[in-house]
């Protein structure tokens, strides 16, 4: 049952060639890569563009691994081109949102996809003529960010959502020319792993269909071939798909080499990349589902694409379970707070029906639970000293060593403190914590993050006959920058607050507790002015207070 939560919860995302992920290939980052070196080999137009400092920033939180020759501002730019069509400014790993960008049917097009809108053959036509469509306007977009002499202009900027690995989604300036001619190159190698084509690949004879596939109703005579995953792949398992991967690189070369052409006006570069598309995309008719697509060896690499559950034997699904319903809660956590509670009810749900049932099979027979109730020893009646003075009514100085995790975002934590244990009930103190910040996705996977000083009030429930006491802990002080970040230079300054609202601190000794804090959160904000930004964690601590006396 968890497991089908799972597959409900994430939904399916079609790409092409796949983009770099924590578990995909960089597919089209190596393809324009590649295409863009072989151009700046032949065009002065195609230098390097130097980044600002704002510039630099965002290629420095880019959520993939950039070549280092890529990371000027025309390359990461074009880059975070070619990765839009997919991702739209959405996490590459969140697959929920993304099946809703690619679910969409006005996005086929972007992907050289067949929409369904109409049957076989002019379904493939009409998907062709949308493509072609797209590229067209994208380049004559791309087109307006070059200069009189037909160099990109750094001055010239696009604003577009982009996903980072630390800041997340932001809205980020770019160069215009190299965003929009991404996005086009994108739908250009999109077109040779998204069509069938004759055996010397010069001709389509029909494009593949996703958005019926996921949405239902499909009908492979009319909505032409289903897409296959296999035909993504960038590692040359075979001819065919080496072949595919060289054309792909072939046409984007084509297509960046000519539009930065200084010797080419703006409509001969519109007319004659037109022209190549129209070479790419001609159309052979004859191929239907009856002759299996003229017997296409592209159907080779087909998959179904369906999911099922299935039921697993006795005692073999436990962890297997365990494990599904902490993959869901990873997925729900990474949804927005307003989403989330609908989920959560429905994941405590399925958890405390599958206790329930394991409840029910362990339940040991009355008799035996009586047996095992008269072995229990009686409770201890000793109280447990506290760590500190042996005078509880003193005041007791110590100090704070604790180390946090946290997945959402994902960070590290470690802190340094002083403590006053005023009473019974209340320890406060001061605490200065570094808050490095991590990036799932990013070359760089650690970032120098944040440094936090706030104060610390601790509400403490004492248990006299236990090892264990109870504690409520609250923090509140500032959060320093200690990098840049786009929209959020270094050294930016803002509140910072944290609240645990139930720990454990273990008696280990006549001077040391051991603290855990098994779930909390934290919000340093270092920048409210302007564009607020703020990096929400939920944490969990563990440490040491030791106390003198």
């Amino acid at each position: 049952m968890a497991a089908c939560v799972l597959v409900l919860l994430v939904a399916p995302a079609a790409r092409a060639f796949t983009i770099d992920t924590i578990v995909t290939r960089g597919c089209h980052e190596e393809m324009t890569a590649a295409a863009l070196r072989t151009v700046r080999a032949e065009l002065p137009t195609a230098d390097p563009l130097p980044p600002s400092r704002e510039d630099r920033a965002f290629i420095d939180d880019l959520a993939f691994t950039a070549p280092d020759d890529m990371k000027d501002l025309g390359g990461a730019t074009l880059l975070i081109g070619v990765r839009d069509n997919d991702l739209e400014g959405q996490d590459g790993n969140d697959l929920t949102r993304l099946a809703l960008v690619h679910g969409d049917p006005r996005a086929q097009r972007k992907h050289c996809l067949h929409a369904g809108a109409a049957p076989e053959p002019e379904g493939s036509i009409a998907a062709l003529a949308d493509c072609r469509a797209f590229i067209l306007d994208r380049l004559a977009e791309a087109l307006e960010g070059l200069d009189d002499a037909g160099r990109p202009d750094p001055t010239r900027r696009t604003s577009l959502p982009v996903y980072l690995g630390v800041r997340n989604r932001v809205d980020v300036s770019l160069q215009t020319f190299y965003v929009r001619i991404g996005q086009a190159i994108h739908a250009v190698q999109d077109s040779f792993a998204h069509s069938y084509r004759t055996n010397d690949a010069a001709a389509v004879t029909a494009m593949m269909n996703w958005f019926d596939q996921v949405n239902g109703g499909y009908d492979e005579a009319t909505d032409g071939p289903p897409h296959t995953t296999e035909l993504d792949r960038c590692d040359d398992p075979d001819d065919l798909r080496h072949a595919r991967r060289l054309l792909a690189t072939e046409t984007a070369t084509t297509v960046l080499r000519i539009a930065l052409d200084p010797a080419r006006s703006r409509d001969q570069k519109m007319a004659d990349v037109a022209a190549r598309i129209d070479e790419w995309f001609r159309y052979e008719q004859g191929c239907s589902a009856e002759n299996r697509w003229c017997d296409a060896p592209e159907r080779d690499f087909a998959s179904s694409g369906v999911v099922g559950c299935g039921v697993a034997p006795p005692g073999a699904g436990r962890w297997g379970t365990h494990m599904a319903l902490a993959l869901v809660a990873l997925a729900i956590l990474r949804r927005p707070p307003r989403r989330r509670r609908g989920a959560l009810l429905l994941l405590a749900s399925l958890a405390t029906l599958t206790g329930s049932a394991r409840a029910e099979r362990a339940a040991p027979a009355p008799g035996a639970r009586a047996a095992a109730a008269a072995r229990v020893p009686p409770p201890v009646i000793t109280p447990v000293a506290e760590p500190g003075p042996y005078d509880r009514s003193r005041p007791a100085f110590g100090g704070y060593l604790g180390g946090a995790g946290a997945l959402t975002d994902p960070a590290l934590a470690t802190a340094l403190g002083a403590r006053l244990r005023a009473s019974l009930h209340w320890t406060f103190g001061v605490d200065l914590e570094w808050n490095p910040w991590l990036s799932v996705n990013g070359a760089q996977k650690v970032r120098a993050g944040a440094l936090n000083l706030y104060a610390t009030a601790i509400f403490r429930v004492p248990l006299a006959y236990q090892r264990f006491n109870l504690r409520v802990t609250a923090n509140i002080g500032a959060s320093r920058t200690l990098m840049d970040l786009y929209g959020v230079p270094k050294g930016s300054i803002g509140p910072f607050g944290a609240l645990y609202p139930l720990g454990l601190e273990w008696k280990a000794s006549s001077f040391l507790y051991v603290i855990l804090n098994p779930l909390g959160v934290a919000a340093p904000i270092p920048q409210i002015e302007g564009i607020p930004f703020w990096y929400p964690q939920y944490r969990v601590t563990i440490g040491v207070e030791v106390y003198a006396g």
